[in-house]
């Protein structure tokens, strides 16, 4: 465990200077708009939700009550994508990311994987289902534990401050392991391992799903902490500035987690030997060999 941990957070060390060392900063780009895009969409939906609530007290029964659908609508749209805006990324990115994790494992071992469009719609919806499973889970584990601290907090009439706290980091530290695990997978999917065997790997390095889902968590947790309250705060062009300036600061997040998180695996099992890989190598000796062939041919 302790172990697991370390290299967790070593990989993250690994994965700024690997990232520098090769100059794959391009692959920020695309969640830089993703981010820009998503909190577009938050601050819509809050605008949407407030025209919504300013209803006539002179409308109609019946506008009234479309008017009470449509904030409902939105009030639950505007909460499912804070509450779970960072499984909604992994699923976003989740091309972007198979593909920096593949590039990531090519430098390291030669790895190469043929594309196949089947494949990648199936990777996608294999990235969905594992998603939804984690989600299922973190949140049936953190609402079981919130029962059992309110009746502690109410047998001992703890106060209400120190619940709260409690059941925040608690949520927080559960969130590390499952979203650590859901970075991980992109390897584990390279090695053709199910969902189940996935799910037995990662408990046994659960330390590494730890640090890495810890990092990705509590960076990305204050920096929209910080966005939810500048909002409010800031003139409009200012606000603008810190959206792009939060939106490239959460864009590396990703990227540098699943560069770590294919670093620490590489580590962990030595991704040179996965069989459903062709090495590099061995394809160009191999197109040497025939293109010397065709050449005595041609000179025979």
């Amino acid at each position: 465990m302790i172990r697991d941990l370390i290299l967790g957070y070593k990989s993250y060390g690994n994965a700024i200077r690997f990232i520098g060392k090769h100059k794959l900063y391009y692959y920020f780009l695309l969640p830089i708009f993703l981010f820009v895009g998503i909190y577009y969409l938050g601050i819509s939906l809050e605008e949407w939700k407030g025209q919504a609530a300013q209803v006539n007290s002179d409308a109609g029964f019946w506008i009234k009550i479309w008017n009470a659908i449509v904030y409902g609508f939105y009030t639950v749209l505007a909460y499912l994508v804070f509450k779970f805006m960072r499984y909604i990324l992994i699923i976003a990115l989740s091309p972007v990311l198979s593909v920096v994790s593949e590039r990531v494992e090519h430098i390291l071992t030669g790895n190469k994987y043929t594309f196949n469009f089947k494949q990648l719609i199936k990777d996608i919806k294999r990235t969905i289902s594992l998603s939804i499973r984690n989600l299922i889970w973190e949140f049936g584990i953190v609402y079981s534990l919130y029962i059992v601290i309110a009746i502690f907090v109410w047998v001992f009439s703890i106060p209400s401050e120190i619940e709260s706290y409690v059941d925040t980091t608690i949520a927080m530290l559960i969130g590390f392991y499952y979203y650590g695990f859901s970075f991980i997978d992109y390897l584990n999917e390279r090695r053709r391992l199910t969902i189940p065997q996935s799910v037995v790997f990662v408990k046994k390095h659960r330390g590494f799903a730890f640090a890495l889902g810890s990092v990705f968590t509590v960076l990305f947790h204050y920096s929209n902490r910080y966005f939810s309250t500048a909002k409010d705060d800031l003139s409009s062009n200012a606000f603008l500035f810190v959206v792009i300036f939060l939106s490239i600061i959460m864009s590396m997040i990703p990227i540098v987690t699943i560069v770590a998180a294919t670093l620490g695996v590489h580590e962990l099992v030595d991704l040179s030997e996965n069989q459903h890989a062709y090495h590099s190598k061995e394809v160009d000796s191999t197109v040497k060999k025939v293109e010397e062939l065709s050449t005595k041919q041609e000179r025979g």
